[in-house]
């Protein structure tokens, strides 16, 4: 063993007894003959000192693999009983600053930190704080690995330990290591916790001695995932030849939708059992122990439809308090004879239902005794990877017994669809790890379940991933960007020029030129993408092409979904005028334009209505602060002023104002981004909360708008 630390030294106690506050701790036993490790970096294996005596023995083999096999020194750091989380973040700051740490393996029951006041850093998780701080905050071990964000203590809840994300420091995420959770499932009745922890390590020790190429790619589509765009998924997996640099025979991507069978999870689950797939990218909807598979049984046959709508109703009396109630409410709601109802209360008639119910999704009931065999699993869905509690998804996946697969990445809480989760996947292909592959893509919801430090046997072909990871690294300029975005051949070097503009231009210019360009790419992604940001741009420049492009019959729908978002950004007036332009004769039924615009009319109409009240004396409080708080994922352009307004009101309540403020430090991808900034600067606002909430939103536009 290289290198074992079993207990910990303060190397700063003065500083900690001044600053009130734990700082680095770390026992360091060195041994002889590292300095060749050392230009490599090095490993922190963090153990949970409840489960050290168990799986000592097997995280000394799996620190020793790394070791002999990938040449980097390790760090083996037991954790005391009670201890805290800025224990273990101070640690691995020290061992980065002082031994080039490039990541961490948290093992065991590790403390989890629960994220407040950061909404902002994730894709889509926007709870009112309001709500239990349990539900209303995220898990995320961006504590242990982004040490430029900043955090204070609130409360302990067992390993719960819940933070707010300061403005003082970094108000995006740019991780400086890697982490990875070794956290079984701690309801296998055969199987303990310790047992599976040492199983996964053993495991992912042998498998240093033994690489293997990346050369088969599986990905699935689930239900209601990407609009079940078919546009999207034939573009997805030519993206996915292109990233791998496979080629047929040799490489090879299969893909399998949720509607190639009334009942799809068996064939999904007996595809990820397959030895030799290697990379399985699962788009699915999720919950902590669920993978939304299908709705209900896929059918086209009429009297099957009738089935499927007669069970969902029986289901839905077998729910109700009031059976003869919502039995009114079903007659009369959908117009259906009381036949259809029959059968409810029956045992036979529900046992039958359940057993239809069970059979679409997967549950983990359903992975008792699975063994999935694929190397990297990404689990593209909500809370597949909610670690705070003791049975999850991701954990099935990776730490069943027998189970093959090294790595998974799941979120914590709910995720945004429309985000590039295989974003330099290709980088495996070289001989990456996976922890420093998912280190330059992560969220604060994301996480990698199991050996970080798992890699591929570097293959011949060459990736054009290698290509986009020197614009992700920032070694070309936005300006360069866009002449990639507009000219290379490549679709996944032209998203990631796409994603550089976007997230680094301070010039707006360029963000409106990215996203003409987007639209007009013949990647399907890249044009979902740009539809997507036109929803937030709101500039009146944009308009034309937005209509246009929602006008081509032959867009997918999951882009048409976000372009009529964006038409709804504008003016009725404006938006009629910019499709009746586009029209032009395209779609030959001029009644179906009329109701087209009509509808934008009233979506438009609507919303406006609500975000005049903002500032309306005497209008309904709560309607106020929900409107407030929708913008947040709307960022419409006519709600900036009467926020503002808001913001500077001192009649007004301190709650709808602080509302108001951290709405509109979600206008980072608004046109109007500076002239937000420059307003929100000049408010003296002398409520505490409020003045507080600017600095905040200040800081996001600073940081993620690059306002000054």
């Amino acid at each position: 063993m290289a290198l074992i630390a079993s207990t910990f030294i303060p190397y700063a106690q003065q500083k900690r007894n001044k600053m009130r506050k734990f700082t680095a701790i770390l026992l360091i036993a060195m041994t002889a003959g590292f300095s060749a490790a050392a230009r490599k970096g090095s490993v922190a294996v963090v153990v949970d000192g409840a489960s050290a005596p168990s799986v000592e023995a097997s995280a000394q083999k799996y620190a020793s693999a790394i070791r002999k096999y990938d040449g980097k020194k390790v760090f083996v750091i037991v954790t005391p009983q009670g201890c805290r989380p800025e224990l273990i973040r101070d640690t691995l700051k020290y061992l980065w600053k002082k031994q080039k740490l490039e990541g961490a393996v948290l093992v065991g029951d590790i403390p989890v930190p629960m994220i407040r006041r950061a909404h902002h850093l994730a894709t889509a998780f926007k709870m009112n704080p309001k709500m239990p701080i349990k539900r209303s905050s995220i898990p995320s071990d961006r504590f242990y690995d982004d040490f430029d964000l900043i955090f204070s203590p609130l409360q302990q809840d067992g390993r719960l330990f819940y933070y707010d994300l300061q403005p003082e420091g970094a108000q995006r995420v740019q991780c400086e290591i890697y982490t990875a959770r070794i956290k079984p499932s701690q309801s296998d009745p055969e199987h303990s916790f310790d047992e599976l922890i040492c199983e996964f390590l053993e495991r992912a020790a042998a498998a240093k001695s033994k690489r293997e190429k990346l050369d088969k790619v599986f990905h699935f589509g689930g239900h209601g995932n990407s609009s079940e765009s078919f546009n999207a998924r034939i573009d997805e997996e030519r993206a996915f030849y292109e990233q791998f640099a496979l080629a047929e025979p040799e490489g090879q991507v299969r893909f399998l939708n949720f509607d190639e069978d009334r009942f799809t999870r068996t064939r999904l689950l007996a595809a990820l059992a397959d030895p030799g797939l290697d990379f399985a990218h699962l788009h699915t909807h999720g919950a902590v122990g669920a993978q939304y598979i299908s709705k209900e049984p896929y059918t086209y046959m009429t009297g099957e439809h009738l089935e499927n709508a007669k069970a969902a109703f029986r289901s839905k009396m077998r729910r109700a308090k009031d059976k003869d109630a919502a039995a009114r409410e079903i007659l009369s709601a959908w117009d259906v004879p009381p036949s259809w109802l029959s059968g409810w209360d029956d045992p036979e008639v529900s046992a039958r239902d359940s057993v239809r119910a069970a059979s679409v999704d997967i549950i983990l009931e359903d992975l008792d005794g699975y063994t999935p065999a694929a190397k990297v699993v990404l689990l593209d869905a909500c809370f597949n990877g909610a670690f705070l509690h003791p049975d999850y998804i991701a954990a099935r996946y990776a730490f069943s017994h027998g189970s093959r697969t090294m790595a998974v990445t799941a979120n914590s809480v709910n995720i945004i669809q429309d985000h590039w989760k295989n974003e330099l996947a290709g980088l495996l292909t070289t001989g990456m790890c996976i922890g420093n592959w998912v280190r330059n893509y992560s969220t604060l919801e994301s996480h990698l379940f199991g050996d970080p430090t798992y890699c591929f046997e570097p293959s011949a072909g060459k990736t054009p991933d290698l290509e986009a990871l020197k614009i992700h690294d920032g070694r070309y300029s936005p300006e360069k960007c866009l002449g990639i975005l507009k000219s290379n051949p490549s679709m996944n070097v032209r998203l990631e020029a796409f994603y550089h503009i976007i997230r680094e231009a301070r010039d707006f210019r360029l963000v409106n030129a990215a996203v003409l360009a987007g639209l007009d790419d013949s990647y399907e992604m890249i044009r979902r993408m740009a539809a997507r940001y036109a929803e937030t741009d709101g500039d009146p420049s944009l308009l034309p092409s937005i209509a246009s492009h929602y006008l081509n019959p032959l867009e997918s729908a999951r882009v048409r979904y976000h372009l009529f978002g964006a038409l709804a950004l504008y003016g009725t007036d404006e938006a009629e005028k910019a499709l009746r332009d586009a029209w032009n004769g395209i779609w030959p039924v001029k009644d179906e334009m009329d109701e087209l615009c009509s509808r934008v009319r009233r979506i438009i109409e609507s919303s406006d209505s609500d975000i005049a009240a903002i500032c309306l004396p005497g209008a309904n409080e709560k309607e106020r602060s929900q409107t407030v708080s929708s913008q947040r994922n709307y960022c419409r352009p006519s709600a900036i002023d009467p926020m503002l307004k808001l913001v500077a009101d001192e009649s007004s309540t301190s709650a709808l104002r602080v509302q108001a403020a951290e709405a509109l430090g979600w206008y980072t991808l608004s046109f109007r981004r500076q002239y937000i900034y420059d307003t929100l600067k000049g408010i003296a606002a002398a409520d505490i909360a409020v003045a507080d909430e600017i600095t905040r939103s200040l800081r996001r536009l600073e940081d993620n708008a690059h306002t000054r």
